[in-house]
């Protein structure tokens, strides 16, 4: 008899059979939501999650990341758009997966809305996500990383938690946080987590928890921390090129700070993700 877990996986097997040789560059993927066994406070989505896939190039078998969005959804989009770009320009498929739309939510970012959908219950949309596309004749389904953004860093740092890695150890290779608070160390596992954030950003706090964060991390738990003086939230985002402000927090892209976060995230999960094989 197959144990839950196994059980859980081969039906994922059968769901990315059928997405099997679907995928092409800027494909909707739908995602089925199911439980996590081991993080039972991992709420599933209701329906299946939408999501949508973009591949560098000729068709060949990837490494993954799957980019996650802040506390207002995918919005416009367009941000969402250039990580897809970008990722694919440094060789890797990306996943933009909206944690939202199958839960009929448009927003978290309010504080009485964020218990609607949390960075734990999203996390476990990461790995339904990843062992979905896992299957996937496309996907290199041994290096599958996670970047995220905002309400999406905090998630990308939720899935580092040991109660996700032990439901399929080796799922997630390597996760980056933008600018998300960091949240329960004791419960962080051993997944390389790298943060970034803004010393500047007064939304959830991010230098300072991270900061915390790391302070307690042992020598076998991978986390590096970056923080840049006089910046603030969204500094990735080049929509933001004048401050403004969301529930009283300011936002801005750094034309200064963003183009180092980039080669820092390349680094780090060419670090990670690379194929020992081919180095690629």
């Amino acid at each position: 008899m197959l144990s839950h877990s196994k059980r859980h996986l081969a039906g994922w097997i059968g769901v990315a059979m059928c997405l099997a040789g679907a995928a092409r560059a800027s494909d909707y993927v739908l995602i089925p939501s199911s439980p996590i066994p081991t993080a039972p406070e991992a709420r599933p989505a209701p329906e299946p999650l939408t999501s949508r896939l973009y591949l560098p190039g000729h068709v060949r078998r990837y490494p993954l990341v799957i980019v996650l969005h802040g506390c207002g959804g995918v919005g416009n989009g367009a941000n969402m758009q250039r990580w897809a770009d970008r990722l694919n320009d440094w060789g890797y498929a990306a996943l933009i997966l909206d944690s939202f739309a199958a839960r009929h939510v448009s927003s978290v970012c309010p504080p009485a809305d964020q218990p609607k959908v949390t960075p734990v219950d999203r996390a476990g949309d990461v790995i339904n996500a990843a062992m979905a596309l896992s299957q996937n004749p496309n996907i290199d389904g041994g290096r599958i990383g996670v970047v995220g953004l905002s309400h999406g860093g905090g998630t990308a740092v939720a899935v580092t938690q040991a109660r996700f890695e032990t439901f399929h150890p080796g799922l997630i290779k390597a996760s980056v946080n933008y600018y998300g608070p960091c949240r329960q160390p004791k419960l962080h596992g051993h997944t390389p987590l790298l943060s970034l954030n803004g010393d500047a950003d007064t939304w959830g706090s991010p230098a300072k928890t991270c900061a915390q964060f790391d302070a307690q991390m042992l020598p076998n738990q991978p986390v590096a921390l970056h923080t840049y003086p006089d910046v603030v939230h969204a500094f990735d985002n080049e929509d933001l090129t004048t401050r403004r402000y969301s529930i009283g927090h300011p936002m801005q892209y750094s034309w200064e700070y963003a183009p180092d976060s980039f080669k820092l995230t390349h680094g780090f999960l060419d670090r990670y993700m690379r194929d020992p094989g081919t180095g690629n």
